[in-house]
C-alpha cells in the first residue's frame, strides 16, 4: 500500500481557520484604501499596509474565524482570568507595530490570539457587572465584544473603547460601594471637611483607574506613631486615607459599616482617649484586610466562573460536528457564578473535564480544517470532502481523474495519505501498463506528500509524514470529485513561518 503517516501537533492556532475554508475578508479593500477609514493614524496605516505589505495582510487584518476564535478561548478558559493579567496595558503597543509595518506572519497570530483572549476577559468582567443592577448615576456597561469576524484593527479599537467604558462603570460602582464609609456629615458637621478629605484620596485613586491606571489595591505602609505617641487627627487623616484609597474594586459594603466606626472611633479617641487611636486603626486596617481579601476571592471566582460558561456555552462554530454534553459543568458554573465561591474537589474536575473535551473537539475540528486547506494548496486540482469530515480527496489534473490522494485524519490525530485509484476491469489488471502507472503515480504521490508537510506547517500545524512505497488502494472517490480537475479557489499563504514554541 502506497501512504504516509505523521502525528499532528498543533503549534499555533492561525486567525482564519474555518471548517469551510477561508472566511469572506469584512469590507477590508487591499491596494485603493478607503478614504473613510483614514480619519485616524491606525487607518492610515492600515491604508499604507494594504498597499504595501500583502503577507501581513491574511494573518492581521482578515476577520477572526468562528473554529479559530473557539479554540483560542476555549484553551484560555483551561487557564483561567490570571492568564490576562498581562495584556491590559499592549493594545497601544501592537497598534503602534501594525502603523510600523512590523507584524510579520507569527507575530500577527500571536496579537490574534491576545486580542482573542483579551476580549473573552472583557465579556467575563461585563457579565460579572452585570450580577448587580444599576445605581443611580452609574453608566450603562458596555455590549460584550464579538472578535469574529473584525479585522484586527478594528477589534483593538473596539478592545480599547470597551475596556475604558468598562472602567467608568467598575469605578463609578466602587465609589458607590465606599461612599457611606465614615463620611456622615449629618452626624458630625463640624468635622465634614475633614471627611471629605479622607475620602478624596479614595476619589482620585478611582478617577486613575477610569482613565486608565492600575486598579486601586493596598499600600504597604509602616505606623510613624507607637502607641505611647499621641496621634493627631491628621495622622488619623493620613492613615485612614490610605486604608480607603487600597479598597478593591470589587469591595463590598459587607464590612463598610465596621471600618466606619473604626475611623470615626479613632478620631474621636484624639481628644478622649489618645492611647486608643491606634488600636481603632489597626482594627480598621485588619477589617479592610479580610474584607478585600474575601471580595477579590469573590470576584475572581465569578470571573473565572463568566470566562468558563462563556466558553461552554457558546454554539459549535459553523461545519463542526457536535460538541460534547457540557450541561453539568455549567450547572456548577453557574452557582460559582451566583455565589463567588470557586468550585472544587468534584465540581472542579467535572468544569475542568468539560474543558478539556471540548477543547479536544475544537482542536480536532481545527487540524481537520488546517490540513485540508494545505491539500488546496497542492495546486492543479480539485478537492472533495467525504460525508463524515475526517476524509477529503484531492485529484491532481494531470492524473486524469482515475487517480487521486485520500487525506485521513484518525481518531489518535495521526495523518494518513493514501494513493488510491478506481477499481480496475479484467483487462485493465492484465494490462502491464497498469503496474507501471502505479508506480508512477506513488512517486509523484511522494513528492505531494513531502509539500504538504511543509504547507501545513504554514497553518500552525506540524506534520511530518513518513511515505512508504506500495500498492495503490483501490475504492470509489468522495462524490462529485472532478475527472478532469481544477484549480482551487482558495488564497495562497506566504511561506510558512519557522514555529519553535506550542501555542499554550
Amino acid at each position: 500500500m502506497s501512504s504516509a503517516f505523521a502525528g499532528t501537533d498543533l503549534l499555533t492556532v492561525m486567525p482564519d481557520v474555518s471548517a469551510y475554508g477561508y472566511p469572506p475578508d469584512p469590507g477590508l479593500t487591499l491596494g485603493t484604501p478607503d478614504p473613510t477609514v483614514l480619519s485616524d493614524p491606525v487607518g492610515e496605516a492600515v491604508g499604507q499596509l494594504a498597499d504595501q505589505v500583502q503577507d501581513m495582510i491574511v494573518p492581521a487584518l482578515i476577520g477572526l474565524a468562528d473554529l479559530s476564535g473557539a479554540l483560542l478561548v476555549t484553551r484560555l478558559a483551561l487557564r483561567g482570568t490570571q492568564a490576562l493579567a498581562a495584556f491590559n496595558n499592549k493594545v497601544a503597543a501592537e497598534q503602534e507595530a501594525l502603523s510600523r509595518r512590523q507584524m510579520a506572519l507569527e507575530t500577527g497570530s500571536e496579537c490574534w490570539r491576545r486580542a482573542a483572549e483579551a476580549a473573552a476577559g472583557i465579556n467575563a468582567r461585563i457579565t460579572v457587572l452585570a450580577l448587580e443592577p444599576s445605581g443611580p448615576g452609574d453608566p450603562p456597561p458596555p455590549a460584550p465584544v464579538q472578535p469574529v469576524g473584525v479585522p484586527l484593527d478594528l477589534l483593538w479599537k473596539r478592545l480599547a473603547e470597551t475596556e475604558r467604558a468598562l472602567r467608568r462603570v467598575e469605578a463609578q460602582r466602587a465609589a458607590r460601594a465606599t461612599a457611606r464609609l465614615p463620611f456622615d456629615h449629618a452626624r458630625d458637621p463640624e468635622h465634614a471637611d475633614w471627611y471629605d478629605r479622607l475620602r478624596e484620596r479614595r476619589r482620585q485613586s478611582l478617577i486613575r483607574y477610569a482613565e486608565g491606571g492600575p486598579a486601586p489595591e493596598p499600600e504597604a505602609t509602616t505606623p510613624e506613631h507607637t502607641e505611647s505617641t499621641a496621634l493627631t487627627e491628621d495622622d488619623v487623616l493620613r492613615e485612614g486615607a490610605a486604608l480607603l484609597a487600597g479598597l478593591p474594586l470589587a469591595f463590598t459594603s459587607a464590612g463598610r459599616d465596621l471600618i466606619d466606626d473604626c475611623l470615626a472611633e479613632a478620631r474621636r479617641a484624639v481628644g478622649r482617649r489618645p492611647t486608643a487611636v491606634r488600636r481603632y486603626l489597626d482594627e480598621a486596617a485588619l477589617i479592610a484586610h479580610k474584607e478585600s481579601e474575601r471580595a477579590l476571592l469573590a470576584d475572581r471566582a465569578r470571573q473565572d466562573a463568566a470566562l468558563r460558561l462563556g466558553a461552554l456555552q457558546a454554539a459549535a462554530p459553523e461545519g463542526v460536528d457536535t460538541l460534547p454534553d457540557a450541561s453539568e459543568a455549567v450547572e456548577v458554573l453557574q452557582r460559582a457564578l451566583r455565589t463567588g465561591v470557586a468550585p472544587s474537589g468534584a465540581a472542579e474536575r467535572t468544569v475542568r473535564q468539560a474543558l478539556v473535551s471540548r477543547s479536544a473537539a475544537l482542536q480536532r475540528a481545527y487540524l481537520v480544517a488546517a490540513l485540508r486547506r494545505a491539500t488546496e494548496q497542492w495546486g492543479e486540482g480539485s478537492v472533495q470532502g467525504r460525508m463524515d469530515a475526517d476524509h477529503w480527496d484531492f485529484a491532481p489534473a494531470a492524473w486524469g481523474g482515475e487517480y487521486w490522494l485520500r487525506v485521513r485524519l484518525t481518531s489518535t490525530g495521526q495523518a494518513r495519505v493514501f494513493t488510491m485509484r478506481r477499481p480496475l476491469t479484467p483487462e485493465e489488471e492484465r494490462d502491464p501498463a497498469t503496474a507501471a502507472r502505479d508506480a508512477e503515480r506513488c512517486a509523484e504521490s511522494s513528492g505531494y506528500v513531502g509539500e504538504l508537510g511543509r504547507l501545513t506547517e504554514a497553518e500552525g500545524v506540524r506534520a511530518e509524514f513518513a511515505w512508504s512505497t506500495g500498492q495503490v488502494r483501490t475504492g470509489e472517490p468522495a462524490p462529485g470529485l472532478a475527472r478532469s480537475g481544477r484549480k482551487p479557489s482558495a488564497r495562497r499563504r506566504p511561506a510558512p513561518p519557522k514555529y519553535r514554541d506550542k501555542d499554550h
